[in-house]
């Protein structure tokens, strides 16, 4: 029993002895690089929306721009709205919307989402003349006496309006339902 323990005790010296210059490298990356090192947050990230990830600084950013347009939205408001702009323009990128204007320069990413709408979604709403005309009709105090012919552009504009909004809130909830989104915290914790 006392050789095999002095065997052992031989065993790990000669490991040892050949593995110092290891041990001792191991020992300082261990111990003391760690403590040399200096690591911090850069950013946060706030969620993930399939592939791309909302950062905290883009968030508060956009928070307060729309704080500044709309006093009443919440933090929670704010961030599906940034979650909804990022699965329409991954849709209009897919669509290879925006890779180049007429002059040569890449678009906005507001101008991408605004075609992708023009074209995904507004350009499939008809509204036929017998609503136009109904909704003047029901409505004709409110043309100051004009005739049917004077206003019928701007009531179909006003109609296309209420029907496209319609179908973009149920044209993200199908984004939405495909999409994998991962909201890292409760916005108002941040």
């Amino acid at each position: 029993m006392v050789n095999k323990i002095i065997n052992f005790r031989r065993s790990v010296l000669v490991l040892l002895s050949t593995f110092h210059l290891s041990f001792v490298t191991c020992s300082f990356l261990l111990f003391l690089l760690p403590a040399l090192s200096h690591s911090e947050v850069l950013e946060r990230i706030v969620a993930i929306v399939n592939d791309n990830v909302i950062l905290l600084s883009e968030y508060e950013e956009t928070f307060k721009a729309l704080r500044k347009t709309d006093e009443g939205i919440t933090e929670e408001k704010a961030l599906d709205e940034m979650i909804n702009r990022v699965l329409i323009l991954e849709q209009a990128r897919k669509l290879r919307l925006g890779s180049l204007s007429d002059s040569a320069e890449a678009l906005s990413d507001d101008k991408i989402i605004t075609e992708y709408i023009e074209r995904r979604i507004k350009s499939f709403i008809y509204i036929p003349i017998e609503e136009i005309e109904s909704y003047y009709m029901d409505n004709r105090e409110h043309f100051a006496g004009k005739a049917f012919y004077d206003v019928k552009d701007e009531i179909e504009d006003y109609l296309t309006q209420g029907v496209l909004t319609r179908k973009i809130a149920e044209h993200i909830e199908e984004l939405r339902k495909k999409a994998y989104i991962r909201v890292q915290k409760d916005p108002a914790k941040f």
